[in-house]
């Protein structure tokens, strides 16, 4: 069953870019002086439709600077999927339209070479979508919240919290950006800092080999830098490896802990659902209640859990927000929350959309950003 569904999936994403480079095919041969090649323009194509399957299956093996090189190509590529072909589709109903007016019509329907014209409007419009959606991913906001929580924390009654979900550091998302968001948390002089999950994007080896955990530990937060694992995390298969590679970052990796910060509040972190985390309940065990409890859980979809066990915050990301339209119309039905805050029978929630971005490196819709919470105490 399970090659089976495998194949099918197979088939139609083959079949999807297989259309793409027939019908650009068809629209080249319309506006170019002289016919392309065949054999190279179909070797491109093939290539291109089959980047991203291989980036997955043979990156591990690749010198990384090639595994990097494949990753971004694929990446940009899958961008066609998402607009490219729904455009295809719909220039194609017209054309069909427009056919059945002719012959329905004979000689009051003009005849019009549709080809050039709308291949021209799908071009400019898909060139216009990627410029923006690159821009929208490389130039985060800043989200402002301010959440109080009706309990002591000691000597503390205001910290500034910064949160970042969803960096997917990794073969597209590289040392240069890191460097640039970690500059950007710093000019907000958190106190803390939350990383919601979705730290690495799969594979390892670039944080490893271009060394982020050197760039990483520039991030000045005198609380300390706390971060869980998300479900494109590499910790679930070595987490002692995982979790070393973190604390020389500066992280404090939670898997299903807590710690208690200055005897004054509590800094809980969930293991992704996709691991098979333990009941927060069992995670809180030790806990004094009469204390502020703020929880990090990778994937906004356990709020009940939350409510129960008495989390007073819980910050989480995971869902991009859907990263490009009409993602987002998919996330909000997902969800009961998946950007922004909730608060609900006395627990509160905050949802980022994310910094960073997985397979295309692009933003429609939900741009990238970057949380800052002023958290106040009151007992």
């Amino acid at each position: 069953m399970f090659y089976l569904i495998f194949g099918l999936i197979f088939a139609v994403y083959g079949g999807i870019g297989l259309y793409i480079g027939a019908r650009t095919a068809q629209w080249l041969a319309v506006v170019l002086p002289r016919p392309l090649p065949a054999g190279p323009y179909w070797a491109i194509v093939l290539f291109l439709a089959a980047s991203f399957p291989l980036s997955r299956l043979i990156g591990a093996w690749l010198p990384l600077w090639a595994a990097e090189w494949l990753a971004r190509i694929s990446g940009w590529w899958m961008t066609t999927y998402v607009y490219v072909f729904p455009a295809l589709l719909l220039v194609d109903l017209v054309r069909l339209v427009y056919r059945g007016m002719r012959l329905a019509a004979p000689g009051v329907v003009p005849q019009l070479n549709l080809a050039r014209g709308t291949g021209a409007v799908v071009l400019v419009a898909f060139a216009a979508v990627l410029a923006y959606g690159a821009w929208a991913a490389r130039s985060p906001v800043v989200t402002r919240y301010e959440v109080t929580i009706p309990k002591p924390a000691g000597p503390y009654q205001e910290l500034n919290v910064v949160l970042v979900s969803d960096t997917h550091l990794g073969l597209i998302i590289g040392r240069n950006r890191l460097e640039t968001l970690v500059a950007d948390i710093n000019r907000l002089g958190p106190d803390m800092v939350f990383l919601a999950g979705d730290i690495t994007d799969n594979d390892f080896r670039p944080f490893r080999e271009r060394d982020m955990a050197a760039v990483l530990r520039e991030l000045r937060a005198p609380l300390g830098v706390y971060g869980v694992l998300g479900n494109h995390d590499d910790g679930a298969r070595d987490l002692p490896a995982f979790r070393a590679a973190m604390a020389e970052a500066g992280i404090r990796l939670l898997v299903d802990e807590w710690v208690a910060v200055d005897d004054a509040f509590y800094v809980v972190g969930r293991n992704d659902r996709s691991n098979g985390p333990a009941p927060l309940q069992q995670v809180m065990q030790g806990i004094d209640p009469s204390r502020p409890i703020l929880l990090i859980d990778h994937q906004p979809d356990r709020l009940d859990e939350a409510i129960a066990a008495g989390a007073d915050l819980q910050v989480s990301g995971h869902t991009h927000r859907g990263q490009v339209w009409p993602g987002r119309l998919l996330t909000a039905r997902i969800f009961e929350v998946d950007w922004g805050y909730l608060a609900r029978d006395g627990t509160q929630f905050i949802v980022s959309r994310g910094w960073g971005t997985w397979g295309p490196p692009i933003r429609v819709g939900s741009r990238s950003e970057i949380v800052q919470i002023t958290l106040r105490f009151a007992p």
